[in-house]
């Protein structure tokens, strides 16, 4: 889902995300002690440190919790810093100001970057390290795994969803809306899961992977429609932070670091398929998504 779809339901998926921020990531350390730093000003504004641009409203990729951040961007971006031997400064940055932050300077690099025209033209997206997108999730069954489940396969059955999310839209296009079910929020749509009320909910996959971690038999059924990638936004002319940045996000995919991460936030998730290389707006990145 592209973050402009993500955004139109940010108000509701915060709801359901906010109760239930449990902090089982700590994350990495920010910088190891006496770590030599690898850059500095003016490749970064300020010596030591890396501004990092996230969404403090918007578990489980950020949020706040007894007054430490948290969250799936907050631990790539610690580790970012650390490899870096820099330590890690967090700015509240709302998916509508990525571009005007990073081209003022206000951040060095922005977590969670949607590849819109708007940030683009100012920045470049430096690695990525996370894919997402529209899921279906259902109830588990003796034995089961996570087997997908075919759209071909959900006529007449009742469908719960959060919304206004892509999931909802997609699902509605393809199976009408008489057997849509509509929550407030995913987490209200995976409790009416559990609770028999729908047979299937559509929902932004780590979301409701995040969500499912606190909910019994409920499990990932597959994709409605392919992930998009997530990445790390550096101003466009940055070219020395941009490589740095790349470089250790690929390091961090090659010894299973941003795999540790992701699995902390959002469990035995599988990989989720991906938009075809000729449809990714991507630039510049090689790193591989979880």
């Amino acid at each position: 889902m592209a973050r402009s779809s993500r955004s139109a339901a940010r108000a509701v998926a915060v709801a359901l995300a906010v109760a239930a921020l449990s902090l089982a990531a700590c994350g990495p350390p920010a910088a190891p002690p006496n770590a030599r730093p690898k850059i500095a000003p003016p490749v970064i504004k300020e010596a030591g440190v890396l501004r990092a641009g996230v969404d403090l409203s918007y578990p489980p990729f950020a949020g706040v919790d007894h007054g430490h951040e948290a969250g799936i961007d907050i631990d790539v971006a610690s580790a970012v810093a650390g490899r870096l031997g820099l330590t890690v400064e967090f700015v509240d940055v709302k998916a509508s100001q990525i571009a005007t932050a990073i081209s003022d300077g206000d951040v060095d690099i922005a977590m969670s970057a949607p590849f819109s025209a708007d940030v683009l033209s100012r920045a470049v997206i430096a690695g990525t390290y996370l894919s997402d997108g529209p899921a279906l999730f259902t109830r588990k069954a003796s034995g089961s795994g996570n087997a997908s489940a075919p759209l071909d396969g959900l006529d007449g059955v009742k469908l719960g969803v959060q919304q206004g999310s892509e999931a909802s839209w997609r699902l509605a296009d393809e199976f009408g809306t008489s057997g849509i079910v509509p929550y407030d929020s995913l987490r209200e749509a995976l409790n009416g899961l559990t609770q028999g009320e729908v047979q299937y909910v559509g929902g932004d996959a780590l979301i409701g992977a995040y969500i499912a971690r606190d909910l019994s038999g409920v499990r990932y059924a597959g994709a409605i429609a392919p992930a998009h990638l997530l990445g790390v936004a550096v101003a466009a002319d940055n070219t020395k932070l941009a490589d740095a940045v790349r470089q250790t996000l690929d390091s961090l995919a090659g010894d299973g670091a941003l795999d540790t991460i992701r699995s902390t936030w959002v469990g035995g998730l599988p990989r989720l398929p991906l938009i075809s290389a000729d449809q990714s707006t991507t630039q510049g990145t090689t790193t591989p998504a979880p």
